[in-house]
């Protein structure tokens, strides 16, 4: 494979245009032969004349055989390294998307056992309230026991709430 470096492209305008004015027939020389032009799209060349560069892919059996042999071989490298590359990226996904789904469990879990955990604290603020509030009640029902109100003394003879605490 042939690639000619790419001059800048005022040198490149300024021999153009020298050669013009010197030797119309110079000028000529330098346009592209017809048959090139009407030539089947080859990727690279079209990728490369984008980007300003001249480009002409010698047909196979006029390149170096040892060239094309080794060529060959370090493309075949570069596509098995490609692959293992591709494969060890699907690999990590599978392992990131598993890794992602525990995550996303583990997180659901614990909003589950955070919600418990309020439930649970919520029973028993209001079975201490109660506590309390009975607890008071039974507290002014012996001190009015203590003072003689025997109307408030014998309401408060019922058997007391259980404790919940």
């Amino acid at each position: 494979m042939t690639h000619t470096a790419r001059p800048h492209r005022a040198v490149l305008l300024a021999a153009a245009l020298s050669a013009f004015l010197t030797a119309p027939t110079l000028a000529q020389t330098l346009a592209p032969p017809q048959a090139a032009q009407a030539a089947p799209s080859d990727p690279v060349a079209d990728l490369l004349r984008s980007q300003g560069e001249r480009y002409h892919r010698a047909p196979d059996e006029a390149q170096d055989p040892d060239e094309l042999r080794r060529t060959q071989a370090l493309n075949a490298e570069i596509t098995a390294q490609n692959d293992l590359a591709e494969n060890e990226d699907r690999a990590n996904a599978d392992v990131q998307a598993q890794a992602q789904a525990r995550y996303q469990a583990e997180l659901e879990a614990a909003e589950a056992d955070r919600m418990r955990y309020e439930a649970d604290v919520r029973t028993a603020a209001e079975a201490k309230a109660l506590y309390e509030r009975q607890m008071a009640d039974w507290r002014a029902t012996v001190a009015a026991c203590e003072r003689g109100d025997r109307a408030r003394c014998n309401a408060g003879r019922q058997a007391p709430a259980p404790n919940y605490n």
